[in-house]
């Protein structure tokens, strides 16, 4: 089984990502999908497990992709903050490209809503809002993936 904690939109929220730091270390990767790059970066000396982090819409200054296709667990996945696939207007855009792209999964933030379904036969979550204390673990054990919310 592997095992992810996802984030988004962290907002300088710096607190609960610290108290978050322990619980990303128990799993095999954390997954940043944007707003909070730069306090993710930072943090990331402390994150003991593999890292991935995606630039979103008030990450000015990060020097980052702003989505990737990456194989976690065996299933590929598409990570993007969001906001250029219009997520806030609705899922099509970004489960195209997740099509597109050979991807069973997506992982995505920009609307603070935590969101875990099935659109056009892609997996989306979107763990909410870290400022908000939301977050999200992904277990991924061959074709099944399993998602839950967490507050902190």
């Amino acid at each position: 089984m592997y095992k992810l904690t996802v984030i988004s939109d962290i907002h300088r929220d710096i607190g609960r990502l610290e108290r978050l730091i322990p619980k990303m270390n128990a799993t095999d990767c954390a997954v940043c999908c944007g707003d909070g790059a730069r306090e993710f970066l930072y943090a990331r000396g402390r994150i003991c497990v593999p890292t991935v982090c995606v630039r979103g819409n008030n990450d000015f200054d990060a020097v980052l992709t702003d989505a990737a296709c990456i194989d976690f667990g065996g299933v590929n996945t598409f990570v993007a903050h969001g906001h250029k696939y219009g997520v806030k207007r609705g899922l099509d855009a970004l489960s195209a490209v997740a099509v597109r792209d050979g991807c069973k999964l997506a992982l995505f933030g920009h609307t603070h809503v935590f969101f875990d379904g099935v659109v056009n036969g892609v997996r989306l979550i979107n763990p909410g809002a870290l400022c908000c204390g939301s977050y999200a673990v992904v277990e991924i054990d061959g074709d099944n993936i399993d998602c839950k919310r967490f507050c902190v």
